[in-house]
């Protein structure tokens, strides 16, 4: 059981939360987005924001209970109970498919620019002059604010959430000065009112109905352990997608900034599902649910793999191709770097080291193609490939974002120095797939019911500051009978016991018998991990220079204990992708095949259960993927929103474009006369729906009003827009009745909002020359 409160927040006027960078010359500070161009408020925001209310209002009520504010935000002493989401605008709480329609500093914004005043001279100081993009104050956004807990603490805890979100009045830069002016209320107001009565009478010192919640003891099924744990007969397919920015960090902090891995370890998945399992049961108390637990995770029963990305095809984007980390035996051309032929990459070509031995790419040094170039050097092929038969064969690489946060003194409420820190994150809206293999069907079962899993899409948290907007994703767990990688029969792909390639498929961590971790290939840990008789011997291949065959590196590997609140020892994993190249004598093919379908099987070093030293020999990506049977991923169950105008906001967005696009095929050259300054006030202040009252209302410009009655004797003057200005005041007509078709089209003809804006643009263009005009006769 869980409490979810859902929040609208209703601003009252524009609002700048700023994305810690600029967009070209023209604007210093950009409003945040999405990747997909949907503004958003980042969870961190909101979450300093509520805490910064509570206090106050604490001091305030002198009532507040001594651990609420650290049970809700969390103290280095005390973990939170409480995930605040980022704020997206509403109904479009899933990312999208990029779109033209979320342009920054277009869609949704407007460019303003400021200056700073001296105190001292009331005058603006030199070089601060700046601009800034600022949100639409017609937005509505939504955010979830969620317990993992539903019991009297809890509710308690949501009361006072709900009165210090109440409490908040603006948000962003400049809040004490008029911008971000807004309401937050919860969705549910039936659900408001119940919870701030209760409040109330808690702050009033009345009796409240603290009934004791229980969630009501779930059942499991005796979990019967199998003869072979080793053995995993059951595989599952995980489809994943990333809902907010991912942080899966590299390593601890390094200077201000943390960055992310580009894949998804199975160790982060599994911590994901135990996390759950430890919300639902005591774990603590060793019953039942404990042994489930420990054998589940500490039994060799299930087996979580690495997720990769997933490369989605443009044509379709609910197909994509799964990748694998690109070996780094693999070169390519640095100038044209890629596949050639028909990939999408239109590179060069790509050579093994492994199989050839090049210090120059072929292509531009054959001056017969007319391409010879200054320097030809070759690079390592980086990022992932596609690993589809058939597919265009192409490097790719997930995408990233770079966000900037500050820590804002609670005491000076402004930021002190050394307090900015960054976070270079996954962009949500990617895909990443992986496996999870378990003994059997029954593990599963087991697996699925103590973690609360759906039958369909599931909602999990994962890496780092998943508390406050990151690592929210959404994941499909499907049956297979065939791995991910469905690779040919091992006796297909050996044909000797000499030049035999092992590539890595995830990172390994191999120690020594000391406890020391390898950084690179060697014979004495491959025989070791190979488990390969003692007579055999194993060796690394050279090339024609005695340089040997094998390209590794490492990287740290960090990880986190939650229930003990401290970190791990620290591993040093060879990475994903390291390959050499074996010969082995005093052995027979078919033995040798035996023992290496087992390590492909079984893995390598420690931790495979959470996806570390999965191998592969020959693998089919140095035979241009001959006999490999890894088809398309279906990307339906999980696909992004469209942009289409679908939403009522995407509507109003798509009809501001298109009305632009119409002011801009009109002349506003009759308009250059102070006196349609007045004309552009009336039409911005209108709040009619209809043309013909418009219009009426243009009617009485120049005439006398009804309090007169009737002209002055002797000060009678021509009506200037019934004769010098009539010409512009047909052209208004005309873009008014344009107006109303283009509303009509939208099915917007009843929509006081977009007709506000439909009016606000036509007036702009209407003042722009009239003011211009003025100025100069000033």
């Amino acid at each position: 059981m869980s409490i979810r409160l859902a929040f609208e927040i209703a601003f009252k006027s524009d609002y700048h939360v700023g994305a810690g960078y600029g967009l070209g010359l023209q604007v210093d500070s950009a409003l945040l987005r999405d990747p997909d161009g949907v503004p958003v408020i980042r969870g961190t925001v909101l979450a300093g924001l509520l805490r910064e209310r509570m206090e106050s209002l604490c001091n305030l009520t002198g009532k507040c209970p001594n651990t609420v504010v650290a049970s809700i935000f969390g103290t280095p002493k005390h973990k939170k109970r409480w995930r605040i989401s980022s704020a997206r605008p509403a109904s479009m709480e899933v990312p999208q498919l990029k779109s033209d329609l979320w342009q920054a500093g277009e869609a949704a914004a407007q460019i303003t620019t400021r200056v700073r005043v001296n105190p001292r001279t009331r005058r603006a100081e030199e070089n601060k002059l700046f601009t800034r993009e600022e949100g639409d104050g017609e937005l509505r956004f939504c955010f979830i604010a969620e317990c993992e807990h539903d019991d009297n603490q809890a509710q308690l805890e949501a009361e006072w959430l709900l009165a210090a979100a109440r409490m908040l009045r603006n948000i962003g830069a400049g809040k004490h000065r008029g911008y971000g002016e807004c309401d937050i209320h919860l969705v549910d107001r039936a659900e408001e009112d119940k919870l701030l009565e209760r409040f109330a009478r808690r702050l009033k010192g009345e009796q409240v109905d603290d009934t004791i919640r229980s969630a009501g003891q779930i059942q499991l099924e005796p979990l019967n352990l199998p003869s072979n744990p080793g053995s995993h007969t059951h595989r599952l397919r995980v489809l994943l997608r990333l809902d907010e920015p991912l942080l899966i960090a590299r390593r601890a902090e390094a200077g201000n900034q943390y960055e992310t891995l580009d894949t998804i370890p199975g160790s982060v998945l599994r911590g994901a599902l135990a996390g759950r399992i430890a919300q639902r049961f005591d774990l603590a108390s060793r019953t039942g649910a404990y042994q489930h637990f420990a054998a589940l995770f500490y039994g060799n029963l299930v087996h979580f793999s690495g997720l990769t990305p997933v490369e989605v095809r443009k044509e379709n984007a609910s197909t994509g191709y799964p990748t694998i980390v690109a070996p780094r035996d693999l070169l390519t051309c640095e100038l044209h770097p890629g596949y050639s032929g028909h990939s999408k990459d239109e590179g060069h070509g790509v050579w093994s080291l492994l199989q050839e031995n090049l210090s120059e790419c072929p292509v531009c040094a054959n001056s017969a193609t007319g391409r010879k170039a200054a320097s030809v050097k070759l690079e390592t092929l980086d990022g992932f490939i596609s690993l589809v038969k058939g597919a265009p064969r192409s490097k790719h690489k997930p995408r990233r974002m770079l966000e900037m946060h500050i820590r804002i003194d609670p005491v000076s409420g402004r930021v002190s120095a050394g307090d900015l820190y960054g976070y270079v994150a996954l962009e949500p809206g990617q895909y990443f797939v992986g496996e999870i293999t378990c003994t059997d069907a029954a593990v599963w079962q087991t697996l699925h019911a103590m973690a609360g899993l759906q039958e369909e899409v599931n909602e999990l948290k994962l890496g780092k500051a998943t508390q406050r907007g990151y690592g929210k994703v959404s994941v499909v767990f499907q049956s297979g009978e065939k791995p991910l990688f469905h690779l040919p029969d091992l006796k297909d792909r050996i044909t000797s016991t000499e030049e035999v390639t092992m590539l890595l498929l995830s990172d390994a961590i191999v120690p020594d018998p000391w406890g020391r971790f390898w950084r690179g290939f060697d014979p004495a840990w491959l025989k070791r991990e190979l488990r390969l008789p003692d007579n055999v011997e194993v060796s690394i291949d050279c090339n024609q220079d005695g340089e040997k065959l094998a390209f590794s590196a490492v990287r740290t590997v960090d990880s986190f204990n939650a229930t003990l609140g401290l970190p791990r020892a620290r591993d040093i994993a060879i990475v994903a992708g390291s390959s050499v190249r074996l010969s082995f004598k005093n052995i027979t093919k078919d033995d040798l095949i035996t023992y290496l379908a087992k390590t492909e099987s079984r893995g390598i070093g420690l931790r495979r259960d959470e996806g570390f030293g999965q191998v592969a020999f020959n693998h089919p990506v140095y035979r241009q993927l001959q006999g490999i049977d890894s088809s398309m991923l279906d990307l339906s169950p999980l696909k992004l929103a469209s942009a289409e105008p679908s939403n009522p906001f995407t509507t109003l967005l798509q009809f501001t474009r298109e009305w632009a696009e119409k002011l801009d095929e009109h002349s506003f050259d009759a308009f250059n006369d102070e006196r349609f300054e007045a004309v552009a006030r009336l039409l911005h202040v209108s709040r009619h729906t209809s043309v013909d009252a418009i219009k009426d209302e243009l009617a009485q410009m120049g005439k006398p009003t009804q309090t007169l009655g009737k002209s002055l004797p002797g000060r009678d003057k021509p009506n200037f827009f019934e004769t010098d200005g009539k010409r512009a005041m047909d052209t208004i007509g005309t873009l008014l009745d344009e107006l109303a078709e283009l509303l009509a089209l939208k099915e917007l003809a009843q929509n006081p909002q977009a007709w506000r804006i439909g009016l606000h643009m036509l007036a702009a263009r209407i003042a722009g020359p009239a003011r211009q005009t003025a100025q100069e006769r000033r």
